[in-house]
């Protein structure tokens, strides 16, 4: 994992919101940019599933392109203002941080099926010995993502969101006790 080592329990969301961004978010980025070329190479018409293998990967590209600019523009900071306490909130037009949240887990589900497609029409990524090399590369690319994305939506949905929930729900008893 790659910010496995970054994190401890002393780890502020801030800090946390920091790490996925600059490690997953952005290579998420470069990546879809990267493998939208890739998918391109007129080597890669000798491919039976290439069609298919693009709508999914673009399906893939327009959620997530649209997934991280919510967390980027409304959730993430909305988050990162938590580490300031009550004083500091601002207000938000989602209520609890838990109504986004729930939001960004269904996206993830629906990301996790699009790379679950994508596996079973790249046979979990593996070309046929024969096949010509941009589908090594391509298929080598597609993993890659892959892996980053489970890693990223596990940081997400395990680590940072139920924090986020701790946090909020702190704040919350505090608010209606003081």
């Amino acid at each position: 994992m790659k910010i496995a080592h970054k994190i401890t329990p002393q780890t502020n969301l801030g800090e946390l919101i920091d790490l996925i961004e600059e490690t997953h978010h952005t290579f998420t980025r470069s990546e879809l940019t990267r493998i939208s070329g890739l998918m391109e190479d007129p080597e890669l018409a000798s491919l039976s599933q290439l069609d298919a293998l693009r709508q999914c990967f673009h399906a893939l590209k327009a959620d997530l392109e649209s997934h991280l600019r919510k967390e980027e523009e409304i959730l993430f900071p909305y988050i990162a203002s938590l580490d300031s306490g009550l004083a500091n909130l601002p207000a938000s037009c989602f209520g609890s941080v838990a109504n986004p949240i729930r939001m960004m887990r269904i996206e993830h589900i629906t990301m996790i099926s699009l790379l679950e497609t994508l596996r079973e029409l790249t046979s979990q990524y593996t070309p046929l010995a024969d096949s010509v090399p941009p589908t090594f590369l391509l298929y080598a690319s597609l993993a890659g993502i892959d892996a980053d994305l489970v890693e990223h939506m596990y940081w997400e949905d395990h680590v940072l969101f139920p924090r986020a929930l701790q946090v909020e729900s702190r704040i919350t008893r505090e608010k209606d006790a003081g």
